[in-house]
């Protein structure tokens, strides 16, 4: 196997030219497309995809988004609301349950993460190998390795074994103000109780958080832009008066 560590998800997934093996994979995040439309894509393509999900605690997912600079709670399309995303990854956990596709708890992967990948291989009808686990290839091997999440980067070891951190698992609210919280425990309240997560977690952001995260377009990166070219056109305009007060002087000098 070979294949994309990540995927933009902002861009529609596309396979590299230079895959090693047979097999292509493709690991995204649900953001700006669900899963059922990047299926459809590669369909369109000519692909037979086979699904695989993996489930998180969503309130675990909100707590950790919310506070990196790629979990942009903004209002465009390429940068939509935290909630979206969540709404979005909720319509693609029933799709799965409904058409019975592997799902995989992220909490059991922590706790055996080579049995759930050997159990996960075998619903995928996927040969397992030693290599799954050791990791004896580089990262660079990987066909597309460009856009890899910049966690796992970091934290990333020699093996499965090594990476996989249980305590990672651990259902944290300190960054979730209690609005969000409330919403999530109502609106996954059929995937909490359906994946055996909690039906309640305590809340326990700092009241100055707010009711909750309110979307805005300043956490976007399209205002990032908006605001770089504003600065470069000031400087730009500055410089120009200045050069143009330069030149005359010159001119008045001789």
């Amino acid at each position: 196997m070979d294949g994309v560590l990540d995927a933009r998800f902002d861009h529609l997934p596309s396979l590299p030219q230079n895959l090693s093996a047979p097999l292509p994979w493709v690991k995204f995040t649900i953001a700006c497309f669900r899963f059922s439309e990047v299926r459809a894509h590669f369909e369109d393509e000519g692909w037979t995809v086979r699904p695989l999900l993996v489930v998180r605690d969503v309130r675990s997912v909100f707590n950790s988004l919310i506070q990196k600079k790629y979990g942009r709670n903004g209002i465009t399309a390429d940068d939509p609301p935290i909630r979206l995303r969540l709404r979005r990854f909720l319509e693609d956990w029933k799709l799965f349950v409904d058409r019975g596709w592997p799902l995989l708890r992220y909490e059991d992967f922590t706790n055996d993460p080579i049995s759930v990948l050997r159990a996960t291989c075998a619903e995928l009808q996927v040969a397992w190998d030693e290599a799954m686990a050791s990791w004896p290839k580089k990262l660079e091997q990987i066909a597309d390795p460009g856009f890899g999440n910049e966690t796992f980067v970091l934290s990333r070891g020699s093996s499965l074994q090594e990476t996989v951190k249980p305590s990672l698992a651990s259902v944290k609210t300190e960054h979730i103000p209690p609005g969000d919280l409330e919403w999530m425990e109502r609106e996954f309240a059929e995937m909490n109780r359906r994946m055996n997560y909690p039906e309640h977690v305590p809340a326990t952001a700092d009241p100055a958080l707010g009711q909750r995260a309110v979307p805005q377009f300043e956490n976007t990166r399209r205002y990032e832009r908006l605001r770089r070219k504003h600065r470069f056109s000031r400087f730009f305009t500055g410089a120009s008066e200045t050069l143009g007060n330069w030149m005359k002087g010159g001119a008045e000098e001789s």
